[in-house]
């Protein structure tokens, strides 16, 4: 049985991933960091550089969201990077 090779990915510049998906590049960068699109930071020059596959996938779903919610009484669509308030001490 033959072994699959791991899937190998074209990275892109932070920048144009930006552009591609209409974000600010410190919002990308954020949103590596957090796991939210694949990719990482070159340690020497701190350059970040983003999975084409990764940006790819976040538009898809984007798109899907955007047709779900044009559906007969369907509910907006959270923002993926919305965050659950912190209950109060009291």
């Amino acid at each position: 049985m033959a072994r699959s090779s791991p899937r190998e990915f074209r990275f892109i510049a932070v920048a144009e991933a930006a552009e591609r998906l209409g974000l600010s590049v410190n919002t990308v960068k954020r949103r590596v960091d957090a796991g939210i699109l694949r990719g990482y930071r070159d340690p020497v020059n701190g350059y970040y550089s983003v999975a084409e596959q990764s940006v790819d996938e976040l538009l898809r779903v984007r798109q899907a969201l955007q047709r779900s919610a044009a559906l007969p009484g369907a509910q907006p669509p959270r923002k993926e990077w919305a965050r659950r308030p912190v209950p109060s001490g009291r």
